[in-house]
């Protein structure tokens, strides 16, 4: 239990810092109290914003700052090594990409306890940290249990879904999936499956065009990527009840 090395922590409660680099050696787990930042694996990007948790380790192009219009953001981490670190990766406890704090814990406290642990320089306070740092992977582990389809890869998916370009199997192998397992784990999270979800995307979008502009529907249709306006005519009808004229007449 006290094969782990703590290397470094800090608590930057106004951050603006920019992170890129390669870890080598070494993790860490970051913890955002609020703000708003994007962070990145290699080709895989999140925006997160509240509290949320996110690691660094060994493998990927780490990077994180804050996001545009986001003046700062309250920051915790906590940096170590060893073969225990190894030992949670083979039995599931860390995980790979942000996750939301769960509920119920005042985390800010929990993670200055941890770090004041840490930086003890005494087993006894090494081997509280490592109890702390292991009772955290267990709570993330246990909600990413409970609720396997939450996390930012469906923001992630939802933002990319929103081009008129949307290539699915590109977006399930950056997200590092076949994609049925995609299509599965979309429907479970949402309800609907991607391709209906995209119809309503753009249906959405229609109705706003339609009602917030003097646009022709010719021309509407076009910006939405249709090829055929009688298509789109059918489609709005087919989700709205009603073609795109008498909608627009009506509002």
């Amino acid at each position: 239990m006290d094969d782990l090395t703590f290397l470094v922590s800090s608590h930057i409660p106004i951050a603006k810092h920019r992170v890129a680099k390669h870890l080598i050696g070494y993790a860490t787990m970051q913890y955002m109290e609020h703000g708003r930042i994007h962070v990145s694996y290699d080709d895989r990007m999140y925006d997160l914003e509240g509290q949320w948790f996110w690691p660094a380790y060994p493998g990927p192009y780490f990077q994180f700052h804050r996001a545009p219009g986001c003046q700062s953001w309250s920051h915790r981490h906590l940096a170590f090594q060893g073969p225990l670190f190894g030992k949670w990766v083979a039995d599931g406890l860390w995980p790979n990409e942000p996750q939301e704090a769960p509920p119920g814990k005042n985390w800010p406290e929990f993670f200055d306890e941890m770090r004041r642990h840490a930086d003890t320089p005494t087993r006894w306070g090494r081997l509280r940290a490592i109890n702390m740092l292991e009772a955290l992977l267990l709570e993330l582990a246990e909600a990413r249990q409970q609720e396997p389809v939450r996390g930012p890869w469906l923001q992630s998916v939802l933002r990319r879904l929103d081009s008129d370009e949307a290539d699915y199997d590109e977006i399930a192998q950056d997200h590092g999936v076949a994609l049925s397992t995609l299509r599965r784990r979309f429907q479970s999270a949402t309800g609907t499956s991607i391709h209906e979800h995209r119809l309503l995307s753009r249906i959405a979008r229609a109705r706003t065009m339609l009602v917030e502009t003097d646009l022709p529907i010719k021309v509407v249709s076009d910006n939405l990527g249709y090829d055929n306006v009688h298509y789109f005519n059918r489609q709005f009808k087919r989700f709205v009840g009603v073609p795109p004229g008498r909608f627009r007449r009506s509002r």
